[in-house]
């Protein structure tokens, strides 16, 4: 399966190093579902403006000026597309008896509150079978700026390959036709 992210991209930059798109900031903590004491958050949407939404989805007025990162700079933010297993085990939270199972309600998924969903997040983490494995390699929900929006967040114990693989980037623009359509999708305006 497919999945997209949004990056601050150096074209120089080589793979896994800042400004390439398989890396990751490893100052994470902000996060819905970061707990960087028990592993790195890799997030990623299952559509192209998804994972545009997700990221300039607060902007009201959407301009060429969106795509500079100036943390990093000569870099614009770009779209990353990556490759995740069919098989990985994401928990799939858009499904009823998944949130019952685990006494959660869809607010307290979709909540802004860092500690409550970072909580919940940690314990599905932790979760092992019965030969004490991991079960789960992520969690699927709904994006907060448009439901129908899949987001994934792929967890990476320290020292462990990511499961993932780069697939290729593009650059984003206003006229880059999932921009047009995540603006679309969130009654955004172009300046």
């Amino acid at each position: 399966m497919l999945a997209y992210r949004v990056f601050p991209h150096l074209a120089a930059a080589r793979m896994g190093k800042t400004g390439s798109a398989d890396y990751l900031y490893k100052r994470q903590g902000g996060g819905r579902i970061d707990n960087p004491a028990h592993y790195d958050m890799w997030y990623l949407a299952l559509t192209k403006e998804g994972a545009i939404g997700e990221t300039f989805g607060n902007v009201p007025v959407w301009s060429d000026e969106m795509f500079d990162f100036p943390a990093l700079p000569g870099s614009r933010r770009a779209l990353a597309t990556f490759s995740i297993p069919d098989g990985l085990a994401l928990i799939d939270l858009d499904d009823a008896q998944t949130l019952l199972d685990r006494h959660l309600r869809p607010t307290q998924v979709i909540s802004r509150n860092r500690p409550l969903t970072q909580t919940w997040a940690l314990k599905i983490f932790e979760f092992r079978n019965d030969a004490g494995e991991r079960k789960w390699a992520g969690v699927k929900w709904w994006s907060f700026q448009r439901p129908q929006w899949s987001i994934v967040g792929i967890w990476v114990a320290p020292g462990s390959p990511q499961p993932h693989r780069f697939v290729g980037v593009e650059e984003l623009t206003l006229s880059h036709p999932s921009i047009v359509d995540a603006a679309t999708s969130l009654s955004r305006t172009f300046r």
